[in-house]
């Protein structure tokens, strides 16, 4: 029996690429920062792992990874978010003698997970993004700030779920922010203002040999937080053309492994425009898997030399709900929560699954509810919620 080991325990993500490689046997183990996660409880987790902090002490945890796939014998491993992600990248010429990380190339890599990289990335492709600039320096920024057209976007190079994001409405207001985020990660981008238009995702697979084996568009319905966050509800569609300027971007970009593109309506004039690029596995992974697309099995087959037919059509109109505890912090921030479409407590009914609740699989609950217990009084967890 082939064994994956699973990062990120606690996120959603996780839970979903368990269940889908445990339903089909393949011996999972799931590692986190605590034992009180989500994934833990699922039945399709054969063995719960606590290891270091890979943003705190990111060589421990190489430490810690190294002994853990010797250990277990893991055959494959998938990196489920970004800071196990960075350590990976780091040492994956180390880490390709021991097992199998199914990740594109380092420099590949480097483009996708860096906004300004990636932004100029496309720039390059003729795709659509919104105009944006790269100073080098203060006194740069402070010759350029005159001549823009306010409001204007401060983006932290590397970051998600919106977070270090900052909106300048004036030219002083826009030299402090850039300042204040500089000093938090040198040289962020700055990016004209268009809008908190619909968001849409797009989904992609490639081979090792960088050819497309997978796709997969989603609609973000609802976010928390409300105006910035991630999405809490999505809806699979079908959108041919939005496809083709995925494609033109990623041909630019040898790619191996998943990888999600965020594109916005532009509200000045109703165009799509790019936004960036998530060299990984995506928050919402369950709704590509309910509507067809099972990105974790795909990726694992491909990681095992097994031949993988390509997966180009899905159901359309399907909807994936993050209730817990996404959607319900969404319910309460929202001033219109009784015209939500779907309702919060919608179901097959409205054509809506769940993300983590699942009758044949019910302890995940469980682990959400002990999870919330063992952070209820950690504030360090709170800020990270909430704060963007």
């Amino acid at each position: 029996m082939k064994t994956v080991l699973l990062t990120n325990g606690q996120q959603r993500k996780t839970l979903a690429a368990a269940r889908s490689l445990g339903k089909r046997g393949i011996n999972v183990i799931v590692a986190e920062e605590t034992r009180f996660n989500i994934s833990a409880f699922s039945k399709y987790c054969s063995k719960s792992l606590v290891y270091p902090s890979p943003k705190k002490a990111p060589e421990e945890f190489y430490k810690w990874l190294t002994a853990s796939i010797k250990k277990y014998d893991c055959d494959v491993v998938f990196p489920m978010d970004d800071d196990v992600l960075e350590v990976v990248m780091n040492h994956s010429h180390e880490l390709s003698k021991m097992c199998t990380i199914p990740l594109p190339s380092k420099e590949s890599y480097e483009t996708a997970c860096d906004k300004g990289n990636a932004i100029k990335l496309v720039q390059g492709s003729g795709a659509p993004c919104p105009k944006t600039i790269f100073p080098d320096s203060l006194s740069s920024l402070k010759a350029l700030a005159a001549t823009m057209n306010y409001p204007m976007v401060i983006k932290p190079r590397k970051s998600s779920g919106s977070r270090g994001i900052r909106i300048a409405h004036d030219e002083e207001e826009l030299l402090g922010l850039y300042e204040e985020a500089h000093s938090a990660q040198p040289f962020p981008v700055v990016q004209e203002y268009i809008g908190l238009g619909e968001r849409y995702d797009v989904c992609l697979l490639y081979d090792k040999n960088h050819k497309l084996i997978a796709h997969f568009i989603q609609k973000e319905i609802r976010h928390f937080p409300v105006d910035i966050g991630p999405s809490t509800v999505q809806m699979s569609v079908e959108m041919p053309e939005l496809l083709e300027t995925a494609l033109s971007i990623m041909k630019q970009l040898p790619w191996y492994g998943v990888v999600e593109l965020e594109f916005m309506i532009d509200q000045r004039d109703n165009k799509l425009k790019f936004m960036e690029i998530n060299p990984r596995f995506w928050g919402s992974l369950q709704m590509a898997i309910a509507a067809g697309v099972d990105f974790p099995w795909l990726l694992y087959k491909l990681a095992a030399g097994e031949f993988v037919e390509k997966v180009l059509k899905y159901e359309t109109g399907l909807m994936c709900k993050w209730l817990l505890p996404g959607d319900i912090f969404h319910f309460i921030s929202n001033k219109s929560r009784r015209n939500m479409n779907p309702p919060l407590f919608s179901g097959k009914r409205h054509k809506v699954i769940d993300d983590t609740i699942d009758i044949k699989d019910p302890l995940p609950v469980l682990g959400f509810i002990l999870a919330c217990l063992r952070y209820v009084f950690d504030i360090n967890m709170w800020k990270f919620i909430f704060k963007r």
